[in-house]
């Protein structure tokens, strides 16, 4: 049964693991990374198939990784890609031999995504096909993968209850749009999944930046019509908005 944890442990405990661990589903473990690692506290993600698994994300490398992803296949062959190629979420690439790389033309040939960023691009797991849609603008190389199997889009740093920071105002834009056009094509989602969490559980109210604890967290998942209102509320122009499940942050 496809189920979130009623709150998620932040990891400042100091017997807690350094990552946390919930099965989604049967084929969907969500990972994360503990706070008292690194105060990004990222959020991972082990997509398995029937003969190959996708890890999205390796966290920032502070703590062992590979010997947990290990312990959660099932005989995979393992992929290694991001959500992105900032530090905190491929500071864990060097454990791993299969690994996609950072820039977006590597990205973009390994998922046949064929005119960046404009095109679909998929990768086969073995009865779990998992689609890429490139959405540059928060780094360079972003994408969000759709998953029609367990109806999850993950959207990495693009998306999530925090501050979405953009570097390039007109990719994001267009990338967000884009993104809401493909979801309404007729691809439906019941979560929205990023990398982090940053909101607390009053809206529209942020922890400090790296803050060292999380009390009162807003919830992991988003409904898919904060994407919706994502692409609403961008204007032409850079600013800094703030909505209840997410803070907008131009750089």
């Amino acid at each position: 049964m496809a189920t979130f944890p009623p709150e998620w442990d932040d990891g400042t405990d100091p017997a807690s693991a350094p990552h946390q661990v919930h099965w989604y589903d049967e084929r969907t473990a969500i990972i994360r990374q503990a706070l008292r690692t690194n105060f990004e506290g990222p959020f991972l993600y082990l997509l398995l198939g029937a003969e190959r698994a996708l890890l999205l994300d390796t966290g920032t490398g502070h703590v062992p990784l590979r010997p947990l992803v290990e312990s959660l296949l099932t005989g995979q062959e393992l992929i290694v890609a991001h959500t992105h190629a900032h530090r905190d979420h491929v500071g864990g690439d060097a454990e791993f031999d299969q690994v996609v790389g950072h820039s977006a033309a590597e990205v973009a040939a390994y998922f046949g995504i064929s005119a960046w960023p404009d095109a679909v691009g998929a990768v086969e797991l073995g009865d779990r096909r998992l689609e890429v849609i490139a959405i540059p603008g928060h780094q360079g190389a972003d994408i969000a993968v759709y998953d029609a199997t367990s109806r999850l889009l993950f959207t990495g740093d693009s998306l999530y209850p925090g501050r979405l920071y953009v570097a390039d105002w007109a990719a994001f834009r267009a990338s967000v749009s884009r993104l809401e056009r493909f979801v309404a094509a007729g691809k439906p989602v019941d979560w929205i999944l990023g990398a982090h969490i940053e909101l607390t559980d009053r809206p529209g109210v942020d922890y400090a930046m790296g803050a060292a604890r999380h009390e009162g967290e807003h919830v992991l998942q988003l409904a898919p019509g904060v994407l919706a209102e994502l692409a609403a509320v961008l204007g032409p122009e850079p600013e800094r908005i703030v909505r209840d499940e997410f803070i907008v942050y131009p750089v």
